[in-house]
């Protein structure tokens, strides 16, 4: 074949890709759920609060993995993509993911993600991207700049909550919901909870200066059997909205849609494997990846 040929041959595979990832992309896509604020007034923290918020909180402690599928979809002011994802996850270890795009449902990259570092394997490129979790570089491979932590808790549904009922600050309630106003770090925290289902709806995270920086929806909760049978409660619907103090863009948003996952499944280790015949790049050194 001449040196022609293969070039466009090449052309064309790009042209189709590209084709498949704008239908996936733009079809059927779900906007990120975002709540108004609580109308409601200042109330005292009661025993029946404190242990409202300690249910809540000893509940998240209870989910270790999860094996499933889900669909993701990213919005920000300037583009909309939509990717379906294996998702694989162990608490405070790491995270795998296998993304798909295109109508055709082709696997395009393999991501491994850990507290301290990123592997990808790039399919469409045959390039293995190698680098260092920061936000920087999971916005390239995810879409938004959100550390292990608040992508672990996107992805999972699950909010960490080590905050001892004593951090409590504030209890509002208002429209059916209690919020709780909880210092964390050096910000606060303000978790909204349904007291009827006993289940977290919301949290947001503030800096030192009061101002919003991540806002977390859950929805759609399913009852799921646990290691020791146990039922665990899980949504299946987490929206994940990033305020950038500054950013021309505005927020980002990421939502995570599950249609099938076992929590805390038996003897679970999460499999990466590194392919032997692709180059290595530096993740720093590359721009956003195309799958989202």
């Amino acid at each position: 074949m001449t040196k022609t040929g293969v070039s466009m041959k090449a052309v064309m595979k790009w042209v189709c890709l590209t084709i498949f990832l704008v239908m996936a992309g733009c079809s059927q896509f779900k906007t990120v759920t975002r709540e108004p604020a609580l109308p409601g007034g200042r109330v005292p923290l009661t025993p029946e609060m404190r242990e409202l918020y300690e249910e809540v909180a000893s509940s998240a402690s209870m989910v270790k993995a999860l094996d499933g599928y889900a669909d993701l979809y990213l919005q920000t002011p300037k583009r909309k993509a939509k990717a379906y994802c294996t998702v694989q996850l162990q608490r405070s270890k790491e995270a795998r993911m296998i993304v798909t795009a295109g109508i055709l449902g082709w696997p395009v990259a393999d991501l491994l993600i850990r507290p301290d570092s990123l592997f990808v394997n790039d399919m469409l490129n045959n390039r293995m991207l190698v680098g260092r979790n920061n936000g920087e570089n999971l916005g390239k491979i995810i879409g938004v700049n959100a550390g292990f932590g608040r992508m672990t808790e996107t992805l999972f549904g699950i909010a960490d909550m080590p905050e001892p009922a004593s951090d409590i600050a504030s209890v509002t309630t208002g429209s059916g919901r209690v919020s709780f106003t909880v210092k964390s770090g050096n910000g606060a925290k303000e978790l909204v909870v349904d007291p009827l289902t006993r289940a977290l709806v919301g949290l947001v995270y503030f800096d030192h200066w009061g101002r919003k920086n991540v806002e977390f929806r859950f929805a759609g909760y399913q009852s799921q059997p646990g290691m020791d049978g146990a039922l665990l409660r899980v949504p299946s619907e987490i929206d994940m909205i990033l305020y950038r103090e500054g950013d021309p863009e505005g927020s980002r948003s990421l939502k995570v849609v599950y249609d099938q996952r076992v929590i805390n499944p038996p003897d679970f280790t999460i499999k990466f494997k590194r392919p032997a015949k692709t180059k290595t790049v530096n993740l720093d050194e590359v721009e956003r990846l195309p799958w989202l």
